[in-house]
């Protein structure tokens, strides 16, 4: 199984080796698949791939381009490049959802006519050439209508490409309010100035491409405007900067692009404008410079052909000697467009005169003396008024230029390697940043140790590649272990839960639910109970009713162990069966508590858990002098209901209907609290907590009153809160 990225959505596309056509599972579109018979092409199309979709059309179109000269009769190659001369990007159409193309670069030539589409056709086989003709089909129609827009709009004077918004802070740019200032003062001038800002302003909702098609076609002049190495780079900048490249080496001259920077070293700017004079708009007078010079470009046409027209005739009579003195006087005052128009009049007369060549190469690279082209930060090989001055110049002329080329050369070349290694050995993680230095590297081939630099970021730009790859999965397999761990937990907790309802409670269970007071308040939430409170054993709470999980208040924890006290009155009983002076100890609640409720209330593994207690209880003003026992039940005495009533106990007791089906005496209201034993006994009078709560001296009664009443005996009846302690 083979894996790329898809040319459309960029997800994985997973197909057999040998397909020629496949379906994203992505986004649903059916395409083309390239020959990927070893790593180096597969990595060549992947990073290919990444740049085009970056809409980086120039870089991905190198490295299709490596691809064909590796294997002319790959079909896909030159299909690639298609959608990279064409700026094709693919979007999601908000209707249907299917990825449809956009053309970013529009040509006057139809793609039909295009050498790379005849190529894919004539490489393919009958499934890809159906894509590639439906595709082509589609693409032709939507630069058709682009070109009817852009050919009824007026012709521009100058195209200001420059970044709008800062991708990380998607602010508006400096380099937005430096061009701004631009359009104002060249329409200021009477100039038409394409400032996408304004000039699509009114433009919105509609697609931007033919106006801009339209005005880099027409415009004599491209400014380029920026404040960072990566505003020069951004793809739509480069976009439009390229494009226009391409237009002046296509119409040979007739369009100028100007560079223009601040705050940055001229070594930094995009290597394309290496043979280009750029502008550094922090000078003083910068301004004014550059709408002069933009001006005389603009308007130099209908100039030229006058003053040839005037000069024409009386031109025989000054000589070629005395033009080339005026040239390097000119030069020498720093008037570099007079010195260039008087090269190109002794041009019209010896068009193969070095030195009027030479002339103009310093004309254009600003230098007044000869001498100081060494220090150019262009190599002056990329002239061609240089190569023209070595055609037809003698040795004479032509050697202290190649020296000086030479020192540019090494000027260049060594500024781009210490750019290149500088960026080289600063950390970063991501696989585009050595891509770019790799490629700085490439640019100077053959320059000290760059080839093996170039290598070295190439390996460095796939290792990055694969650890964010190994990063992206680490963090998705933590994510599902996380999903997992809370799924599990919340089964685990669910389980709990239905266990403590269903008498289905284990040790382990059990032992988790009573120690861990967070996994508690989970499941307790489920329980929808207080995280004060647990479930622990079962008993009869309605009327012909199956057992039902009895709710316990949390009194207090101790190391291992947890003293509980039942939240309802789950019984209601005497205290002992016959009115006789008797204490805690022979009474018969006490063994009907240890006895048959503990039997009928817990399994065996609750009971193991119910710890044997040492009790003892208020015995003052009886004759028998034993009052202490060893219980596992119990009810509370007076003193410890005084104490763990501070830690919000709730005194105020409500009897289950089971309960309030065996109540006698005042206690029988369904809905209201009732009374409940302690196990104190003073006199004749056995203690109770009042029904409403309520705490008085000695005995309680329901409503909390611990009072002695003398019409309440030991063989009255009043509701039974169970307490024990329990281990967990």
């Amino acid at each position: 199984m083979v894996v790329m990225k898809c040319k459309m959505c960029g997800g994985n596309l997973e197909f057999s080796e040998g397909d020629t056509t496949g379906v994203c599972m992505y986004c649903g579109t059916k395409q083309t698949l390239p020959k990927l018979d070893n790593d180096r092409r597969a990595n060549l199309y992947d990073r290919a791939g990444h740049y085009r979709r970056a809409n980086e059309f120039d870089k991905a179109e190198g490295l299709y381009e490596q691809i064909l000269a590796e294997d002319t009769t790959d079909a896909e190659a030159y299909w690639s490049l298609v959608l990279c001369r064409y700026g094709i990007e693919y979007v999601e159409d908000p209707n249907t959802h299917k990825r449809v193309p956009t053309v970013n670069r529009v040509q006057y030539t139809s793609i039909y006519d295009d050498d790379n589409y005849k190529a894919a056709i004539e490489n393919a086989d009958a499934g890809q050439r159906y894509i590639y003709e439906e595709e082509a089909g589609t693409i032709n129609e939507i630069q058709k209508g682009i070109l009817d827009i852009s050919n009824k709009e007026e012709p521009f004077d100058v195209f200001i490409s420059y970044k709008e918004t800062d991708d990380s802070t998607h602010q508006r740019t400096r380099d937005s309010v430096l061009a701004g200032d631009i359009y104002h003062q060249l329409t200021k001038e009477g100039l038409k100035v394409f400032y996408s800002k304004i000039t699509l302003e009114n433009k919105l909702g509609s697609e931007y491409e033919p106006y801009i098609f339209a005005a880099l076609n027409s415009a004599k002049v491209m400014l380029v405007v920026g404040t960072k190495p990566e505003y020069f780079n951004a793809p739509w900048v480069k976009n439009e900067w390229s494009r226009y490249l391409k237009l002046i080496k296509e119409r040979d001259g007739g369009k100028t692009l100007i560079p223009a920077y601040r705050d940055m070293d001229p070594y930094d700017l995009p290597e394309e404008f290496s043979h280009l004079q750029a502008q550094d708009m922090s000078k003083i007078g910068f301004m004014q410079d550059i709408i002069r010079g933009i001006d005389k470009i603009v308007r130099d046409e209908p100039h030229e052909t006058v003053v040839k027209e005037v000069t024409h005739v009386a031109e025989a009579s000054v000589s070629v000697e005395n033009l080339l003195k005026r040239v390097f006087m000119f030069l020498e005052d720093g008037d570099f467009n007079e010195a260039n128009a008087y090269c190109e009049r002794v041009l019209d007369q010896e068009p193969e005169n070095a030195k009027a060549y030479l002339g103009k190469l310093m004309a254009e690279l600003h230098v007044r003396r000869q001498e100081d082209l060494a220090r150019c930060i262009t190599p002056l090989s990329l002239n061609k008024n240089y190569n023209k001055v070595l055609r037809f110049g003698d040795d004479k002329l032509s050697s202290p230029l190649k020296e000086y080329e030479a020192c540019t050369r090494e000027l260049y070349n060594g500024g781009i390697y210490e750019k290149a290694v500088s960026d080289m050995n600063k950390e970063s993680n991501e696989e585009k940043w050595y891509l770019d230095v790799a490629e700085k590297f490439r640019s100077i081939s053959g320059y000290k140790d760059s080839d093996a630099l170039a290598a070295e970021c190439f390996v460095k730009a796939e290792e990055h590649r694969k650890a964010k790859e190994e990063a992206e999965a680490e963090r998705r397999r933590k994510e599902e272990e996380e999903r997992k761990a809370k799924e599990d937990e919340e089964n685990r907790i669910l389980s709990i839960a239905n266990a403590l309802k269903g008498d289905r409670a284990t040790r382990d269970l059990l032992d988790n639910y009573l120690r861990d007071w967070r996994l508690r308040g989970k499941v307790n939430n489920i329980l929808k109970l207080p995280s004060d409170y647990i479930m622990f054993g079962r008993y009869i709470q309605k009327v012909g009713g199956a057992t039902e999980p009895i709710v316990w208040c949390i009194l207090k924890t101790q190391d291992d162990r947890m003293l509980l006290l039942s939240r309802d009155a789950l019984d209601f009983r005497q205290f002992h069966w016959w009115r006789k002076t008797i204490g805690w100890k022979d009474c018969t609640l006490r063994k009907w508590l240890n006895g048959e409720f503990s039997s009928v209330a817990f399994s065996q593994e609750e009971q193991n858990r119910i710890i044997s207690s040492f009790i003892s209880w208020d015995y003052s003003g009886f004759s028998f002098s034993e009052g202490t026992s060893t219980d596992k039940v119990f009810l509370l005495s007076t003193d410890e209901y005084i104490k763990y009533r501070k830690y919000d106990f709730p005194p105020k007791c409500f009897p289950t209907q089971y309960a309030l089906s065996k109540a006698e005496y005042r206690e029988k209201s369904a809905g209201k609290p009732c009374s409940w034993w302690l196990r104190d006994t003073h006199y004749d009078c056995a203690n109770f907590i009042y029904y409403d709560g309520s705490l008085e001296m000695r005995s309680v009664n329901g409503s909390g009153t611990n009072d002695c009443i003398g019409t309440v005996t030991r063989n009255d009846i009043f509701g039974i809160r169970p307490a024990m302690w329990i281990s967990i």
